[in-house]
């Protein structure tokens, strides 16, 4: 090697790349790389959800469109934005050996963004979001804090240690339910309460006192199970390796995703049956034609889940992938359906 290289003529070095600086150069924009490190999807799913759980929470239809509506609307979702950035970004940062495994697109794993630059973005993404959630006197409700607090501290300990409930199936599921259950949906309808309709009421009793959230944030607890544990079907490989105990590597990615498909099946069918059923006991006709409505999208939900899953190789990672993906845009329906339920 040595020979070679001492004879190649002077004058060819300037044939020669620089493999360093032939990545720099291939690196995309910063503000492409930011947004491919906030998984857009999620983000998209957050930026959904509020404006439909306040949709959900107004009295009227035209109460939602008030100034002081959307100017609530608006204080809840650039900071839940902020902490999902927070969230998902240091998810990547504490995973970046297994996603060079598992998903080598991600732009730390591939180079595309520096670990450092991550750590600062999701700091600040952080900061920004809880002195919001306490700095504002109308604003800044209890609601909101339950939100992006719990949010915070919940997914904190998904991913840090000496925490990780990521590594562990149960705790991990816990983490999900609550998020995307009770704390997402039940928040973020407390906040609108107090906030934009003048009607005081703690996120727990919400969950006791309101049938709209008590029953949505059920639906999407169940259906946030579905998608996490989904999502751990592709990755098993790299968990393997580096020995995290997911439901996927414990008991196998067949019936793992077997068993997710048929949840989501039987949950969209539970939901649309009992839509049906509040359509015939509706006020009025406008309502029971709405509730009908949503009744029907959601056995059709249910009927998309079982037909995409269809020829589905459970231990391809790229077509599980792909259905996984099916199932976020389900997933973005059912939040934009959800106010047309009641």
């Amino acid at each position: 090697l040595l020979a070679q290289e001492s004879s190649v003529a002077p004058d060819s070095t300037k044939d020669f790349i620089d493999p360093t600086n032939n990545a720099k150069s291939n690196k995309p924009p910063f503000p492409i790389v930011l947004w491919r490190f906030t998984r857009p999807h999620t983000l998209i799913g957050s930026a959904i959800a509020i404006p439909s759980i306040f949709l959900l929470a107004s009295p009227t239809y035209s109460s939602f469109f008030t100034l002081s509506s959307l100017q609530s609307l608006a204080y809840a979702v650039f900071p839940s934005l902020l902490m999902n950035l927070y969230i998902t970004g240091l998810n990547q940062i504490t995973d970046v050996e297994i996603d060079k495994i598992n998903k080598p697109e991600l732009v730390i794993a591939k180079g595309d963004l520096g670990k450092g630059t991550a750590i600062g973005i999701v700091l600040v993404a952080l900061l920004a979001s809880l002195i919001m959630s306490v700095t504002h006197p109308l604003y800044s409700t209890a609601g909101l804090q339950v939100a992006l607090w719990g949010s915070f501290l919940l997914g904190t300990m998904y991913s840090l240690p000496p925490f990780r409930m990521k590594r562990h199936p149960l705790l991990a599921a816990f983490c999900i339910v609550a998020v995307r259950g009770t704390i997402i949906n039940a928040g973020f309808y407390s906040h609108a309460l107090s906030s934009a309709f003048g009607k005081s009421m703690g996120v727990m009793n919400c969950l006791k006192n309101d049938w709209k959230c008590s029953l949505s944030s059920l639906f999407f607890g169940a259906f946030g199970i579905v998608i996490a544990l989904m999502k751990d079907v592709p990755d098993a490989h790299g968990d393997r390796i580096f020995n995290i105990k997911s439901f996927t590597v414990r008991v196998g990615q067949t019936k793992v995703f077997r068993t997710m498909k048929n949840l989501l099946t039987i949950l969209f069918g539970v939901f649309g049956a009992a839509l049906m059923q509040w359509a015939f006991m509706a006020p009025n006709l406008f309502v029971g034609a709405r509730r009908g409505l949503v009744g029907c999208l959601c056995w059709l939900a249910g009927w998309s889940t079982r037909k995409e899953a269809k020829g589905v190789d459970a231990e391809d990672s790229v077509e599980v992938y792909d259905y996984y993906m099916h199932l976020w845009k389900l997933f973005y329906l059912s939040y934009l359906v959800l106010p047309f339920a009641k």
